[in-house]
């Protein structure tokens, strides 16, 4: 009985289903703030003292750039790490703080409403920290949950981050509306610094450190697969990346956030301009509707696409995404009235949640241990670079004045994403597509995740 207190009170990821849920709800959730802040609340600030759609995609753009680099990170964290604390945990700490130090620093800086250069650098620096969070979680998740939880694992990623970033955007819009730039960020950094103390709290398996000072040692399980040169890491992630099937995977990854970088662009524009809206107003819906989607796709979006299967809620999903976006195309005479704006944003947006859903287990199912972090984050990296394309998207069509224009473009691009979902086969859960990727990468044959 001694025993099982103590490990129950150690707070060892591989022994708890309900802590490894908990910790991706906790990092998830953190990674909404720089989100919130750089994609929907100051875009949608600015818009509100005179900026121009061109300045907003420069800030978001930037902003979102790190999300593209991804692959980066991966490659650093799958070849250095301090196994003593897990393969993750430490990079994961570290990150955690830097979201905090970015964002501290941008509230010493203060930078005006017009400052499009200060804005898109701190936006840059903060989602930068993100994004090496991000990777440490993704390829936490696939080093030590088993098949059967990635599904609601996916879910819980989408849901709890657009939480996050929905409690961001609306106390971010109402903090700089009210008492400005400096007060927003400084309140932005209370969470997150107090998941960082949760980071240090847990562990991945029994007997690692929480801190380098403490007591512990590697895991011989980690000491085993981890990757102690670059070549064989490299090798193993480019055969992973230049298989057909991962090549037809980041068509569907990269369509998949295209919209949204040119709504982050464009909709606080159209939504102040041609829909009369407050800074606020804008704010608190995004905020409301980003929480509703969360809750759904962690109540609901995990268990539906796993009882509807990966592809297909994948096709189902850009299919009413596409009919969606072509009609938002063909009714530009009625912008002006707010029930066409929301009724489209509300629809992509539960498009959108799951969509991401279902990508997260097929590109999960893809990956192997040993190489986790690299190859879940190119995948990751390839879906964030949609982001970029759309805020270029929306400033060379709407910010041109042709706003039509981009909305028909974006049915265009995920045209061939629904293609590709409805037509190609990727690998479902079996074990014979685990051989089948053994055969071609050289760590696929590794041993069960939660081993412990």
């Amino acid at each position: 009985m001694a025993s099982i207190a103590e490990q129950k009170a150690s707070l060892i990821l591989t022994q708890s289903k309900s802590l490894r849920l908990l910790t991706l709800v906790l990092f998830y959730f953190t990674q909404g703030f720089p989100v919130g802040l750089f994609f929907y609340a100051v875009p949608t600030w600015m818009a509100a003292n005179g900026a121009n759609t061109a300045e907003i995609a420069g800030v978001v753009s930037l902003g979102s750039l790190p999300w593209s680099l991804k692959f980066v990170n991966g490659f650093l964290i799958d070849r250095y790490t301090f196994l003593p604390m897990g393969r993750r945990r430490a990079w994961i700490i570290g990150a955690q703080s830097l979201i905090v130090v970015a964002l501290l620093i941008g509230a010493l800086l203060a930078p005006a409403h017009d400052d499009v250069l200060l804005l898109s650098a701190i936006g840059f620096c903060a989602n930068a920290a993100v994004t090496f969070q991000d990777v440490g979680i993704d390829s936490l998740a696939i080093d030590i949950m088993p098949e059967d939880e990635r599904a609601k694992a996916g879910g819980i990623m989408g849901g709890a981050q657009i939480i996050g970033i929905s409690a961001t955007t609306a106390a971010g819009g109402y903090l700089l509306d009210g008492y400005g730039i400096t007060v927003c960020l400084l309140a932005g950094t209370v969470v997150p610094g107090l998941v960082m103390l949760y980071g240090i709290l847990i562990r991945e398996r029994a007997g690692e450190r929480r801190l380098p000072w403490t007591a512990g040692e590697s895991h011989k399980r980690n000491r085993n697969i981890q990757v102690e040169a670059w070549k064989p890491l490299l090798a193993s992630a480019f055969k992973a990346v230049i298989l057909p099937v991962s090549l037809l995977l980041a068509i569907t990854l990269l369509s998949r956030s295209i919209p949204w970088g040119g709504f982050e662009s464009f909709h606080p524009v159209m939504f102040q301009d041609v829909g009369g809206w407050e800074l606020t107003e804008y704010t608190n819906f995004i905020s409301t509707l980003g929480f509703a989607a969360g809750i759904f796709g962690m109540v609901v979006g995990g268990a539906l696409v796993d009882w509807a299967g990966s592809q297909r809620s994948l096709a189902v999903a850009l299919v009413v995404g596409i009919v969606l976006t072509v009609a938002m195309a063909l009714a530009q005479p009625y912008w002006s009235d707010s029930r066409v704006l929301m009724g489209y944003v509300i629809g992509m947006e539960f498009v959108g949640i799951i969509y991401f859903v279902a990508m997260i287990p097929m590109a999960m199912r893809m990956c192997t241990p040993a190489i986790a972090a690299t190859q879940f984050t190119i995948y990751m990296a390839v879906g964030n670079f949609g982001r970029p394309i759309g805020a270029s998207l929306a400033g060379v069509t709407a910010g041109t004045g042709n706003p039509q224009l981009f909305y028909f473009s974006v049915a265009a691009i995920w045209a061939v994403a629904a293609a590709v979902a409805i037509f190609a086969k990727f690998p479902a859960a079996s074990p014979e597509v685990e051989r089948e990727l053994a055969e071609h990468l050289p760590e696929a044959g590794g041993p069960h995740p939660i081993e412990d």
